[in-house]
């Protein structure tokens, strides 16, 4: 040992002959190859596993931005600012993490976004998702745009609400809001930050370098099936009187989805609404917004506990959950997490993502002395 040190002589041995040993996933965790569902420890390993199991044009379509990325990444960035103040000396031995919204009560405040074109993802698509969502106990906002029909999801047997988008066939939006109705659907989702589509230049870069001899698969749009008149997405002139007009006419409660300003969420309580979801799309549609975490306070503040808020952007750890508990959101959504589940290891992926997150969820809980989603309060972070 005189030539060199113990710890050169260790990180040879690693490096060397026990990666070689013991196989491409022994490494640091933090490179770690992902071979298989055992090897996944975090969403991030997900992410990474996704990356290797699916083509580049598919794990562009979940995981890529508008422009820059930076409001994708302002969101991610925005809760590793934020920080806990763990109490000590509390009794934690049970955690519960049923919450109520609307009143029905749900198992997790972590609940699935609406994703659509599964199939893009996994050859299971979307009913991979509703059976593992249902199979963990979780809330799934089915998609307008899936591959698979309201119906055939809710034949999983999980809790189910559906997204629509504004479109100018107002005719259809309600047709739709009856198809989520009778499947059974407890609550609609309108997704209202797309007056036009985001600039999504790596989607852009696959169409114009793709292989033209290659047939190019055609998202199915399943919930559009059995329409006799015009269907259509999109509505530049959507108003605010567009959205006290909706809520009249459909039966299910409404949540407005994509709500970023004080100014829009006191809007939300004239209109009618029922809840919204405080989103910038995960970044998909504007490229240079703020992280929904640096918003979320502004939110609740002009909220005023009047409806239930929730939350989605750059949640990549339970621990992110509990400081959006914490600052007054209601529940949060997933996205890209559960995709990047699905993408490498189909139904099993988004079941081993949701326990994940609801394993890191209960520790933090732990650790912050708070046994029940109700303990959680301001008191217990620390925002920049």
């Amino acid at each position: 040992m005189s030539a060199i040190s113990r710890r050169q002589f260790t990180t040879g041995l690693i490096a060397g002959g026990l990666s070689a040993q013991w196989g491409p996933a022994f490494s640091y965790p933090d490179r770690a190859q992902i071979e298989s569902l055992k090897d996944v420890l975090n969403v991030q390993h997900l992410d990474r596993a996704a990356r290797a199991a699916m083509t580049p044009e598919a794990y562009h379509f979940v995981a890529g931005a508008a422009d820059d990325g930076l409001t994708r990444d302002a969101n991610r960035a925005a809760w590793e600012r934020v920080r806990i103040r763990p109490r000590r000396l509390v009794d934690v031995s049970e955690i519960t993490t049923d919450v109520e919204l609307l009143g029905d009560r749900y198992e997790s405040p972590v609940i699935l976004a609406p994703a659509g074109n599964q199939l893009k993802v996994h050859a299971d698509g979307e009913m991979a998702t509703a059976r593992a969502a249902a199979a963990e106990g979780h809330l799934l906002i089915a998609a307008q745009m899936a591959d698979t029909r309201i119906s055939e999801m809710a034949a999983a047997g999980g809790p189910l609400w559906f997204q629509l988008y504004p479109t100018k066939q107002r005719e259809f939006m309600l047709w739709l809001a009856e198809q989520a109705s009778n499947a059974g659907c407890r609550a609609l989702v309108l997704t209202i930050d797309g007056p036009t589509r985001g600039n999504h230049e790596a989607e852009r870069w696959f169409t114009m370098h793709r292989d033209k001899s290659v047939p190019r698969s055609r998202a199915r749009l399943a919930n559009f099936e059995g329409y006799d008149g015009r269907a259509g997405v999109g509505d530049p002139t959507f108003s605010w009187d567009d959205v006290q007009w909706l809520t009249e006419q459909v039966a299910l409660p409404l949540f407005l989805k994509g709500i970023v300003t004080h100014e829009d969420a006191r809007l939300c309580r004239r209109a009618g609404v029922a809840g919204l979801i405080v989103s910038n799309h995960g970044g998909r549609q504007e490229g240079n917004g703020r992280g929904t975490a640096e918003v979320l306070p502004e939110i609740v503040a002009a909220v005023d506990g009047r409806m239930p808020v929730l939350l989605d952007g750059g949640i990549r750890r339970g621990a992110d959950v509990f400081k959006a508990l914490a600052m007054g959101a209601d529940a949060v959504c997933i996205g890209r997490p559960y995709l990047w589940g699905l993408g490498a290891f189909g139904e099993a992926g988004v079941s081993k993502c949701l326990q994940i997150l609801q394993s890191e969820l209960e520790r933090t809980m732990r650790y912050a002395g708070t046994p029940a989603l109700g303990d959680i309060s301001p008191v217990h972070i620390q925002r920049p």
